[in-house]
């Protein structure tokens, strides 16, 4: 018999073995793919930290994982997580753009809208339109992504965390005494079950309400002509340009990890991919294209690209609640493109939850 049992090993599914953990609960870790695999959206070196939303609730959940949870992490950890770096962002105010505005400078947080004359001096590798409306965000910053996840199995290891790669779970089934998850190994009994899998949430939580939209994101890392303007974190923005609707997103980061500043469009509609499938080729010609839209100096190469997929709710929400079948089994849907940096967040409630029982 386990105690808890934690099916899936990105960010979500480790924050929250962390914190199980710290509460002194005994926790197994699950993953169907080997350890620092590509195939969801926890890999890549960095992310965006951010004020800026389009809901007022998630500035506010922004303020909690950048005043607590991220700097109580990065203690515990022993690793600088997030470095502070100028956010930018901006696009004609409304439509979307209008929601971000509103729900952000009327929160009390350190956001402010300035002139594009000023945010085009200020920022001059940014191309902005005419017309645009731009806030910038104080309390922006690059989240080191891939050093929060080995820390975090760094973490876990040194506190006998057991974790079991390459294992995937099939199937799980409430029973009167246990929560058993049958694997393609053998068969697993637990007081409780933390279902953290992103895209293949549904194929072990079939009565899952909020259908989950799979979106495979093309990345890209692109060299620019070197210039008197500065693309390293601390100087140059992490960066929004967002259009009128959902369809209109595209952000970007300085150098951070590896070379090359960081773009794609960010895709929260359209067809879903199969998260089982190989991803298809990469663009690099549109990647080159979409830097050259938004850059002001000329792209030298797309040096490198990525895949990250999505697993988007409704609405781009988040959800961490108890199956509907069983309280002992907690269901975790907290990616839908952001919920990177609310991983610490995201595993207090787990563990909330959990705890409860």
């Amino acid at each position: 018999m386990h105690d808890v049992v934690i099916l899936g090993a990105g960010i979500h599914g480790l924050c929250s073995a962390f914190e199980l953990r710290r509460r002194g609960r005994d926790v197994t870790v699950l993953d169907r793919y080997a350890v620092g695999h590509d195939r969801g959206g926890s890999h890549g070196a960095a992310r965006i930290m951010r004020s800026s939303y389009h809901q007022r609730r998630y500035v506010e959940l922004a303020r909690q994982a950048q005043r607590t949870s991220w700097p109580l992490l990065s203690a515990e950890l022993g690793r600088t997580l997030v470095t502070d770096t100028p956010g930018v962002f901006f696009g004609q105010p409304k439509g979307l753009f209008a929601d971000f505005l509103a729900a952000t400078l009327g929160a009390g947080v350190p956001v402010e809208q300035i002139e594009r004359h000023e945010a085009q001096q200020r920022f001059p590798l940014l191309r902005f339109e005419e017309h645009d409306a731009v806030m910038l965000d104080h309390t922006a910053g690059v989240l080191a992504a891939s050093e929060a996840m080995s820390g975090l199995r760094e973490w876990l290891s040194d506190h006998d965390v057991e974790f079991r790669s390459e294992v995937t779970a099939q199937r799980i089934e409430a029973g009167r005494d246990a929560v058993t998850i049958e694997t393609d190994l053998e068969p697993l009994r637990a007081r409780a079950v933390v279902v953290a899998t992103g895209a293949w949430l549904g194929e072990l939580l079939p009565e899952w309400s909020q259908p989950l939209t799979t979106l495979r994101q093309q990345v890209g890392y692109v060299q620019v002509e070197p210039g008197e303007h500065s693309t390293e974190v601390g100087t140059f923005p992490v960066w929004c340009r967002i259009g009128e609707t959902a369809e209109d997103f595209v952000y970007g980061l300085p150098e951070f990890g590896k070379p090359g500043l960081k773009l794609a469009h960010h895709r929260t509609t359209g067809a879903p991919d199969d998260a089982n499938a190989t991803p298809a080729a990469i663009d690099r010609d549109a990647l080159a294209e979409l830097a050259r839209a938004r850059l002001t100096s000329p792209v030298i190469d797309v040096l490198s690209v990525e895949n990250c997929l999505y697993a988007v709710a409704p609405g781009e929400e988040l959800h961490v609640v108890r199956s509907e079948l069983d309280a002992r089994i907690v269901a975790v849907a907290a990616c839908s493109g952001h919920g990177f940096k609310f991983g610490p967040v995201i595993g207090a409630r787990v563990a909330d939850l959990v705890e409860a029982l």
